[in-house]
């Protein structure tokens, strides 16, 4: 899933230390040039009264002086919370999101409540595509229960691990402006592409899952389930059956995120 804060500001998800502000000494109100004190010091008749300081209490001996008391005075903060009627009005929406893999998967998902639920296919993306589109496809008046994203088999072409890693770490510090619940899906294997593509996508699929676990996303691991059978035939995308599995287990995972 994906697991950073923005320079200059106070960003979304990242901690500033705060400042310490010094406020300029406050000026000594002047008395204006009609006062009682004025008038006084110019006609000679101002009466200074001095009061007499009563002499220091001495304390039987053998007993000593307490402390002075200091008083600590709090500031005090009044927390803000959302009404119940506030967080009634925004509509509840999981957002599946991903590459071409997830056509096919929009009747499992959405069709118990398609106002609720959405697949956002964006054929032929890769990692970065999807951190671009996030910004259309969420609204920010809306209560995001969970983000499933699905996406990778793209950029595994080039067998560029370290930069597909990057890309990643880039998607997960947009998610995490949305306060939303972010779960990765796995990639899915591919057959006949190479035995270089195959390592490639273990090592990320290794990689993400311990990356998901330290950023605090969820992960849906398919494992090597679709194999065999289920995909199609250029090696890439699912046959009938595998796209019904596929899409199977994401609305299985959507539910218990609406439940």
């Amino acid at each position: 899933m994906v697991e950073q804060p923005a320079k200059g500001e106070i960003p979304e998800g990242v901690l500033v230390p705060s400042g310490v502000i010094t406020l300029p000494a406050k000026k000594p109100e002047q008395c204006d040039q009609g006062s009682e004190a004025d008038r006084g010091l110019q006609t000679g008749e101002l009466k200074r009264e001095s009061k007499a300081t009563p002499p220091p209490k001495r304390l039987p001996a053998g007993d000593k002086e307490s402390p002075p008391t200091v008083e600590e005075t709090r500031p005090c903060t009044t927390k803000v919370e959302q009404s119940p009627a506030t967080t009634a009005r925004r509509k509840r929406r999981v957002v599946v999101v991903g590459d071409s893999l997830l056509r096919g998967t929009e009747a499992p998902i959405c069709r118990p409540d398609s106002s609720s639920r959405e697949v956002c296919c964006l054929p032929g993306a890769r990692i970065r595509d999807v951190t671009e589109a996030l910004s259309r496809i969420i609204r920010p008046s809306d209560y995001y229960p969970m983000l499933l994203i699905h996406v990778g088999t793209n950029d595994t072409a080039r067998c560029d691990t370290e930069r597909i890693k990057c890309d990643y770490r880039a998607l997960g510090v947009r998610v995490k402006e949305f306060g939303a619940q972010v779960v990765f899906s796995s990639i899915l294997p591919v057959k006949g592409r190479g035995p270089g593509r195959e390592r490639c996508i273990l090592e990320v699929n290794t990689w993400l899952r311990r990356w998901c676990r330290q950023e605090g996303f969820g992960f849906l691991d398919h494992g090597v389930l679709f194999q065999e059978g289920l995909l199609g035939g250029d090696g890439v995308h699912l046959s009938r059956s595998g796209k019904a599995l596929f899409g199977h287990r994401l609305a299985n995972l959507v539910r218990r995120a609406l439940n």
